[in-house]
């Protein structure tokens, strides 16, 4: 069987391998890993061209990397566009232009990919407007969209959502969501509705147990031998709620506490925001209690998780899935977070979710203080997260999954 899998966006260009990071080329960069290993099927990445991530391609010689090079002109109306959009915006909705020429370079040439690669199975990855493949290429096979987000656009396309043979969601959150007729792409009927939990690396996300390199990490950021650590793990936007972790810092008033607030706005750009800057001054209040990390590679989360106590994720918007949490799980990192969205699903009974209210602050600063009281209970709770990611979102558990989502166990 050969499966063609597209990948674009206009928010930087992640390619697949993750050069830069990003959610989504993570997590396909897991199945390319997976598909490389056990050779299931014959296997097309079509990503946007990256000189880093053609490097790291050559880890996978049984996958076919197909490179969408956007020319210099390409490039250039990108920053321009990029540019004036940040002098309008000033703030996150920016870095939603910040390649768009790419995208749309990246569909025009690979509608005739689509339209002679011979594809048994086609999947578009959560980004809206490449359904627009399809419709230029007039594409007949399977296709299947897979969404890691709640699509807000339709980019003129819902017959073309409404058509795929099914929809991919990384939650029943998700699912339920696109199912509903007010949904831009909706409604989409349960029966062409998939949930495919999303995974991580469990080999690479696991407690680190090396203590020199625990001490070295902790002398890097200031950390005294004996305070606790809290860290937040994610983007530097509102709706990922790091201010609320601030917040309750404050209220806690702990010297023995320092909290690490790890991860930028978006990979390589610098936009200060008026987020950002009310991050900072609530940094102040706390004295020297908080530090900001900026970005920190997958390679050395575990250790930053390692380093923590606790793990503080207290998304204040519809999370569609909660890869930071099970990340800190499988390190052995308790985690507080929200019911927001998907978040539930993934951390289950085996972390503290509490309700997003008016009350969360106050709510957060309690419940950090229970935990951070507890020691025997404490160490259940962490061996018992780590069990529950092993054993529900490893990344052969994923791939399996996902062939079982495209009818591949019937092949």
């Amino acid at each position: 069987m050969k499966v063609g899998i597209f990948i674009a966006d206009s928010n930087g260009g992640y390619p697949v391998p993750a050069s830069k990071g990003g959610a989504v080329s993570t997590l396909i960069e897991h199945l390319v890993k997976g598909n490389n290993e056990e050779k299931l099927v014959d296997m097309d990445i079509v990503t946007i061209y990256d000189p880093k991530a053609e490097q790291m391609s050559k880890a996978y010689p049984n996958i076919n990397f197909i490179w969408i090079k956007p020319p210099a002109v390409v490039k250039w109306l990108d920053s321009v566009f990029f540019f004036l959009v940040r002098k309008a915006f000033k703030n996150m909705k920016a870095v939603s232009y910040k390649s768009l020429f790419s995208l749309l370079f990246y569909i025009l040439k690979v509608k005739s990919i689509l339209k002679w690669g011979s594809y048994d199975k086609v999947v578009l990855e959560n980004n809206v407007p490449l359904a627009w493949i399809i419709k230029l290429s007039k594409y007949k096979g399977d296709y299947y969209y897979h969404f890691h987000n709640i699509p807000r656009i339709n980019a003129k396309c819902k017959d073309v959502f409404q058509n795929c043979t099914a929809i991919l969601c990384v939650s029943e959150f998700v699912a339920k969501q696109i199912q509903r007729a007010d949904n831009p792409i909706g409604p989409i009927s349960p029966e062409k509705t998939k949930v495919l939990y999303n995974c991580i690396d469990t080999d690479h996300f696991s407690r680190v147990k090396d203590q020199s390199i625990i001490k070295m990490w902790k002398r890097k950021y200031g950390i005294g031998e004996n305070e606790k650590v809290i860290v937040f793990v994610g983007r530097l936007s509102a709706e990922k709620g790091a201010d609320k972790l601030l917040e309750a810092a404050i209220k806690l008033n702990r010297k023995d506490v320092k909290v690490l607030i790890v991860g930028s706005l978006i990979y390589n750009v610098n936009i200060q925001d008026e987020y950002q800057q009310k991050l900072h001054e609530l940094a102040k209040r706390s004295g020297k209690q908080v530090k900001f990390t900026g970005y920190i590679s997958q390679k050395e989360l575990p250790i930053i998780y390692s380093i923590a106590d606790i793990a503080v994720l207290p998304s204040v918007w519809d999370e569609p899935a909660g890869l930071t949490m099970i990340e800190a799980m499988a390190c052995g990192t308790p985690v507080i977070t929200t019911n927001a969205g998907g978040i539930p699903e993934y951390v289950g009974k085996y972390g503290v979710v509490v309700d997003r209210n008016s009350d969360l602050t106050d709510v957060l600063s309690c419940r950090i203080t229970d935990l951070l009281s507890m020691d025997s209970n404490l160490e259940h709770m962490e061996d018992a997260g780590v069990r529950h990611v092993k054993d529900k979102f490893s990344y052969k558990e994923y791939i399996m999954n996902f062939y079982g989502c495209i009818g591949k166990q019937n092949e």
